[in-house]
């Protein structure tokens, strides 16, 4: 079928994929040549040289082990993929995965809630070649490396946090307290304090509060546990 877009789906929840896949079914111009549940799946598959468009749910990709992950690396970069997330899901994009990322033929992101004609025409862009993302989307990415960028850029590259450090700096960010600190890592409160000075003084922070940004902008506490830091634990 000349001038059809094949079109590889990878999700891992089945009515999502399956949704996917009769509504893409009924458009004229597009043809699903395979359904796969995860990553590993579509390596074993033959979708790879046969699809022009990947639709990837991020939450596959989250899931994703090691071995597959080295394997998206591997790929992706020859590949036009349409990643489908929530708002949320931009949140758990790190610095670190933008190269990679950037090296894709081309990328976009599309929300789950959004309307279907609206993801058909996604399709078509991304399999033109063309940028595709939402506002929402792009704003949370643009935040969350200008975070990145002004704590990394601030902080004492010659004052590396210890290990032990990067510990204490984790459970700042859940929320607890130094007592709760002193009791999970078997510290008196004292240690926990004394850490808590020097690492403020390595990254320059004047506030608790600047360590929590710092541990969630660069990763040391994934995005997705945002919830717990800001839930007012004590």
């Amino acid at each position: 079928m000349q001038g059809t877009i094949r079109i590889t789906i990878v999700a891992g929840f089945e009515p999502l994929r399956v949704g996917l896949s009769r509504m893409i079914a009924a458009v004229p111009d597009m043809h699903v040549s395979a359904e796969v549940n995860d990553f590993a799946e579509l390596f074993a598959s033959g979708a790879l040289t046969e699809s022009d468009v990947f639709l990837v749910d991020v939450e596959a990709l989250n899931g994703a082990d090691r071995g597959s992950r080295a394997n998206v690396t591997e790929w992706l970069p020859a590949l036009k993929v349409l990643f489908l997330g929530s708002r949320e899901d931009a949140r758990v994009i790190s610095p670190d995965d933008l190269p990679a990322y950037m090296k894709l033929d081309t990328v976009g992101f599309v929300l789950k809630d959004g309307e279907s004609a609206r993801l058909i025409e996604a399709i078509r862009l991304i399999a033109r070649g063309l940028f595709v993302c939402e506002n929402d989307v792009i704003k949370r990415i643009i935040t969350r490396l200008t975070h990145w960028a002004s704590y990394t850029d601030g902080a004492d590259s010659d004052q590396q946090l210890t290990e032990r450090e990067t510990g204490v700096l984790a459970l700042v960010a859940k929320g607890f307290s130094n007592r709760e600190i002193a009791q999970d890592l078997f510290l008196s409160e004292g240690t926990v304090k004394a850490h808590i000075s020097h690492i403020m003084a390595k990254l320059n922070a004047d506030r608790r509060t600047d360590l929590v940004r710092f541990a969630f902008a660069t990763g040391i506490v994934p995005l997705t546990e945002d919830a717990d830091a800001n839930s007012g634990r004590r």
